[in-house]
């Protein structure tokens, strides 16, 4: 009876090997409500990891090379030059999500991350976290004059629309304190007409009636529309408004099981109430293809997906 030897890596059918390196994903979501931006550093050991098995052979490299660079986290400030290394993998960066503490708030370092940005031909997502010590008048200063046209997702830790002219090709827009006014929402309006998601929306328990009138107003062809914030009783309306985004396919909402003081009167809206109140939104829907709703809920412990469905 022949011997088998042992097998290597490369031996594998590349559709194994692919399920290998792509196991623990780390691409991040814009239409994720909670905005959760820190959890992929807590991988980034492992991608440093597969990065470096990668480069062991001419097959390995050429397989993962593409996925393993698809996504890049910028934790520090760019300093040293591009080396030759650096400039192979530029064209398969697609991602990339600045984060981190060590920034300081300087011009040349935000000029030098600017200047990084635009060696990207392929950029089509950048995130930035609440937590990169960048100053926004630093960065509209070194974004005026060399807009990123390829990037069509969006993801900032605040309102920041005085870098949305940088933008312009823009679909999908995440920062976690959109509130739906006239008055925050008119710049998204002017510089992204074409805006297909807005992840990060919040009611507030007063006004969501104008609120959201104002969204679909403004915004009337979202395909992609996650909330922020779990809904209160009052806000129960916010549902039938809703249905008239027609070309929404894919929903995202919060619940919370938070107990509110009796006084307010307004208590939040119950799961099951949230789950009906979201499919029959995207029931009304006359997009083509099955539609997506998630719900997300806010416990004590911290959020969690409770809810999924295709409708």
């Amino acid at each position: 009876m022949a011997t088998i030897g042992p097998m290597l890596l490369t031996d594998l059918p590349t559709e194994i090997v692919l399920e290998i390196i792509s196991y623990h994903t780390y691409s991040f979501d814009f239409h994720c409500p909670l905005i959760r931006q820190e959890g992929p550093i807590e991988r980034d050991p492992l991608r440093q990891v597969l990065r470096s098995l990668s480069q062991t052979c001419c097959a390995l490299r050429g397989l993962s090379l593409p996925f393993l660079w698809e996504r890049f986290d910028i934790s520090r400030p760019i300093v040293s030059p591009e080396s030759p290394v650096e400039v192979l993998i530029l064209p398969y960066i697609k991602s990339v999500h600045v984060s981190g503490r060590t920034w300081s708030p300087t011009l040349l370092q935000t000029n030098r991350l600017v200047a990084f940005l635009r060696t990207l031909p392929n950029l089509a997502g950048l995130q930035i976290n609440r937590s990169a010590n960048l100053q926004l008048h630093n960065l509209v200063h070194a974004l005026g004059s060399a807009p990123l046209p390829t990037v069509t997702a969006l993801s900032i830790p605040h309102w920041s629309h005085e870098i949305f002219p940088a933008f312009p090709n823009v679909i999908s827009l995440a920062c976690p304190t959109i509130f739906p006014s006239t008055p925050q929402l008119a710049p998204a309006k002017l510089h992204f007409p074409h805006l297909q998601a807005l992840v990060g929306v919040r009611f507030t328990e007063d006004n969501s009636d104008a609120q959201v009138t104002a969204l679909i107003r403004d915004f009337p062809h979202l395909r992609v529309l996650a909330l922020a914030t779990a809904l209160l009783v009052s806000c129960r309306g916010v549902f039938d408004h809703l249905r008239a985004l027609a070309d929404l396919n894919e929903l995202s909402l919060f619940q919370s099981s938070t107990s509110r003081p009796v006084s307010t009167q307004n208590p939040y809206l119950a799961l099951d109430v949230v789950i009906t109140g979201g499919r029959n939104v995207l029931h009304a829907s006359r997009a083509p293809g099955p539609k997506i709703l998630r719900v997300w809920k806010e416990d004590p412990e911290g959020p969690r997906l409770a809810h999924f469905e295709r409708c």
